[in-house]
């Protein structure tokens, strides 16, 4: 009799979860398309040369379109490997939501001033409205994408949940570090890309590029670590797994280092350009460029900025990496201890 009560007690307890989690999913597949709605709204005013936004909430919402779907799938069939894909995939749309919205949040400013730079481009793409109004309506959105954002990242968190239940944590860990090494080993190929891109305003400015320079070489190195750590989990080699760890951890230190140093070049811009601008004139003049003081500034500002939050990304998913391989050398030596 306790037995029955016991197993009707599971079975009642999975099946709250699987409506929880169909619940969720439903909010996300709303959500997700609203999100899409949202892009396709964006691109009519034709701001995706600032920080693509109208392009990357297109992209955010089919994920969650798509995973919401493959999410329903697993739970009418009980698949384990498209359960894994959806908590991955949540994961991922959950960081990338985060700091796409922080950093719209965050550079509202620039993207104030880039309307100001390019009113004669944008004035026939904004309709009715007037330069001031359509300020107004860009800063409105980008709040609203703030809360929106919010809103869809607690309800995928409820699915994170509900799925790490489903398919127990220990063995999400298991299968998510070999994948999440050689997701960042994939995101580094970027990293790498987006230091360049900063590093070119040296050559017309003074302003500072360790931090940029550091930013490419972290880039080569967590490409080579990825790769390894890959390698070495696969392979369950554990003074691999060491060296992995412990080389990870200071890059990590590293790309934080970096970060900091991103954001605090670029707060200091406006002074710098200030102070030298009539060097840095005759350097674009002799280049070929006649381009405004404040439309240098703007530009460098946004490209910093993306740099900076594009690091974060990188940080949190390179934190991701670095304690799931921790758990999983953990359980791996544990287990070796006892043999």
């Amino acid at each position: 009799m306790k037995n029955k009560k016991d197993t009707d007690s599971k079975k009642g307890d999975l099946n709250f979860k699987k409506w929880l989690l169909s619940l969720s999913s439903i909010g996300n597949l709303i959500l997700g398309g609203l999100l899409f709605i949202m892009g396709i709204s964006a691109m009519r005013f034709h701001l995706d040369k600032i920080f693509v936004a109208d392009r990357g909430l297109i992209i955010i919402g089919l994920i969650i379109i798509l995973s919401s779907i493959l999410c329903f799938i697993g739970i009418a069939i009980n698949n384990f490997i498209l359960l894994l894909t959806v908590f991955y995939l949540y994961i991922l749309t959950m960081v990338f939501l985060s700091i796409f919205a922080l950093g719209a949040i965050t550079m509202n400013p620039n993207l104030i001033d880039w309307i100001d730079n390019h009113w004669d481009i944008i004035r026939n793409s904004v309709f009715s409205y007037d330069m001031n109004k359509f300020k107004m309506h860009v800063t409105t959105e980008i709040n609203s994408l703030g809360i929106f954002s919010l809103t869809l990242n607690a309800i995928i968190l409820v699915s994170l949940i509900c799925i790490s239940n489903f398919l127990k944590f220990k063995n999400i860990i298991f299968a998510l570090s070999p994948l999440a090494n050689l997701i960042f080993s994939a995101l580094s190929f970027g990293l790498i890309i987006i230091g360049f891109y900063a590093y070119q305003h040296a050559y017309y400015t003074s302003i500072p590029t360790w931090s940029c320079t550091l930013v490419i070489i972290l880039g080569f190195l967590f490409l080579i670590i990825g790769i390894f750590g890959y390698i070495s989990f696969k392979k369950i080699k554990r003074n691999w797994m060491i060296i992995h760890l412990f080389s990870l951890g200071f890059c990590v230190i590293m790309s934080i280092v970096a970060c900091i140093g991103i954001f605090n070049i670029a707060n200091i811009v406006t002074d710098n350009l200030n102070k030298n601008w009539g060097e840095i004139s005759k350097k674009l003049y002799e280049s070929g460029y006649t381009i405004r003081k404040s439309y240098m500034i703007n530009q460098i500002h946004i490209n910093l900025k993306l740099t900076g939050f594009y690091i974060i990304v990188f940080i949190i998913f390179s934190f991701i990496s670095l304690l799931t391989s921790f758990y999983q050398y953990h359980n791996i030596n544990m287990f070796y201890q006892k043999l």
